[in-house]
């Protein structure tokens, strides 16, 4: 099976909607980092919610996961960091 990769960027989880809408024209989806650690997944499917990004973020995802944490838990998303920082963003199960 192929991993199609995302484009990306990140965002605050306190930043507004309307940021990650204006953000969302270039990229697939953006990471939300809460105060130190990665939060969710945002998407354009995701802005009908109300809140901030840290509200109506995808919490579904797995970071930096072996095959078998992604095989057991099937995660909407999966984020490979490298020192901590996303490199990879990809669709999970």
């Amino acid at each position: 099976m192929k991993v199609r990769c995302m484009e990306f960027s990140t965002i605050g989880a306190e930043d507004s909607l309307e940021e990650a809408k204006a953000r969302l024209e270039s990229v697939d989806a953006l990471i939300v980092w809460g105060s130190s650690n990665i939060l969710g997944v945002l998407t354009n499917e995701h802005l009908a919610k109300s809140g901030n990004c840290g509200s109506a973020c995808e919490l579904d995802v797995l970071v930096d996961p072996n095959p078998e944490l992604n095989m057991i838990w099937k995660p909407k998303f999966i984020i490979v960091t490298d020192d901590g920082e996303p490199v990879i963003l990809s669709r999970g199960s």
